[in-house]
């Protein structure tokens, strides 16, 4: 039994390696662009060619990449702004409860939820109290951090205790609200980088879930 169970998690290794580094795109595509190395990283390292093979969405980021120079660096700090930080009406606001709650409020039940999810795991938000803890950053950060465990665990039971939180986080929180952030940035970026990256994000929240259920699964079969 040990056997398999061993061997069942050497064969999970590449599927939790690609989740993490997938997440870590995503988050990367949604971070403030401070400076010019973060998007020629991304560009360099990111396999866009494999992306765009598979995906619309790839198929966008590989040509903004492709094409690349500081002057669309510069109009991409512009166009982050304006989506995401204002001043200013916010394009597409980055924090969960803005979509859950009916007053489009920040701070409602959704952000203490996450927070304590993050608290369970011994994990604190810098700025709690002063930054809502439900933004997309910090959801992806955190959903970042279980793909690790999940890499660096070797005990069955908690592998599948990692993944029913994950699929927690995916079914309760990211595959509801997410959509309607992505859709607000698909109607409304000038930009064919945050255009990609919307279309990416949305569709693989869906595709992950499924696939840590099927896992989840065989790992209880074991």
């Amino acid at each position: 039994m040990s056997t398999t169970t061993e061997q069942i998690h050497i064969q999970l290794q590449p599927f939790f390696s690609s989740r993490k580094k997938f997440y870590q795109l995503l988050h990367l595509l949604f971070v403030m662009p401070a400076n010019d190395e973060t998007f020629f990283v991304i560009g360099n390292n990111a396999n866009l060619h494999e992306l765009e093979e598979i995906h619309e969405g790839g198929k966008i980021l590989r040509n903004f990449f492709e094409h690349l120079s500081i002057e669309q660096i510069q109009r991409e700090r512009e166009e982050y702004q304006r989506l995401f930080i204002g001043p200013g009406p916010l394009v597409a606001p980055p924090w969960e409860s803005y979509y859950r709650s009916k007053e489009q409020l920040l701070y409602e039940e959704w952000t203490y939820q996450i927070r304590e999810q993050y608290h369970q795991f011994g994990l604190q938000n810098i700025k709690e109290n002063n930054e809502p803890d439900d933004h997309l950053l910090l959801e992806l950060e955190f959903i970042i951090f279980l793909a690790d465990l999940c890499l660096q665990e070797t005990k069955n039971e908690r592998v599948i205790e990692l993944i029913s939180s994950q699929i927690h986080l995916l079914e309760k929180h990211l595959t509801i609200w997410i959509p309607y952030f992505c859709k607000r940035v698909i109607e409304h970026a000038n930009s064919q980088l945050y255009l990609g990256a919307a279309m990416l994000l949305e569709d693989f929240l869906s595709f992950d879930l499924t696939s840590l259920i099927e896992v989840r699964e065989a790992l209880s079969n074991v």
